[in-house]
């Protein structure tokens, strides 16, 4: 029975991961996937080594999820190294190529280029905390796998703005916080199911994530962040 309840939660998170990895690949299909398709000026190298970064995660832990769901736990533990120097990865190609956005683009939509560099660095931070909790833990696979979701969910709200952007238009304020809590809620009641109550690191580190989300703008478009922001962006 545990062995199934095991598998079980194993699929979930496989699924989770797939779900994430369409969404990426819609969101970013025009911009970064099928951009040779498209009139559109080349990508910086910061900007192909960011989304190279990213994809390769996704893939990792739609791969990883998949090989417990499958018992293959060595070969999980093996490509674990791996997802370290490529979590270290994403943080500075990430950063890199939010400043240069900020640099390119500034202002747009009534929104600073300080404000979106806050929202950069609030996903960097969690992402990079869920991540060092997960490392950290591995030899504590129910904390170490909920860490290792948050940290992918955590960076999955870009690709939502454009996939809804795509599909739906603009029109849709935030799509990402609904999907984003979509997600966790899956997880929570799958853990419901399976553990008879939320694992509590997943609880809070979801509701500190949905959060963080939320109160982005209050943050990123104060005077206080925009002297942090305005001189991150140009030192």
């Amino acid at each position: 029975m545990n062995l199934r309840l095991s598998r079980d939660r194993g699929r979930l998170y496989s699924l989770t991961g797939l779900v994430i990895f369409v969404i990426a690949l819609i969101g970013f299909a025009r911009t970064y996937y099928l951009r040779a398709w498209f009139d559109l000026p080349p990508l910086t190298v910061r900007l192909h080594l960011h989304g190279l970064a990213l994809t390769l995660w996704l893939v990792l832990f739609l791969v990883q999820s998949t090989l417990i769901s499958v018992g293959r736990r060595n070969l999980h533990r093996r490509l674990g190294y791996a997802g370290i120097g490529l979590a270290a990865a994403i943080i500075v190609t990430t950063y890199t190529a939010a400043i240069e956005a900020a640099h390119l683009h500034g202002s747009r939509g009534g929104i600073t280029a300080a404000d979106r560099l806050y929202s950069t660095v609030v996903i960097l931070m969690l992402f990079a905390v869920f991540v060092a909790v997960g490392t950290l833990c591995r030899k504590r696979p129910e904390l170490h796998k909920r860490s290792m979701l948050l940290a992918t969910i955590a960076i999955v709200g870009p690709a939502v703005t454009r996939a809804t952007a795509l599909l739906a238009g603009r029109g849709m304020r935030d799509p990402h916080v609904l999907v984003i809590s979509a997600l966790l809620l899956a997880a929570l009641l799958s853990d419901w199911r399976t553990r008879g109550r939320p694992h509590w690191f997943l609880l809070s580190g979801g509701l500190l994530l949905v959060a963080s989300q939320v109160t982005r703008r209050l943050v990123g478009g104060t005077d206080a962040w925009a002297l942090i922001g305005n001189w991150l962006i140009g030192s």
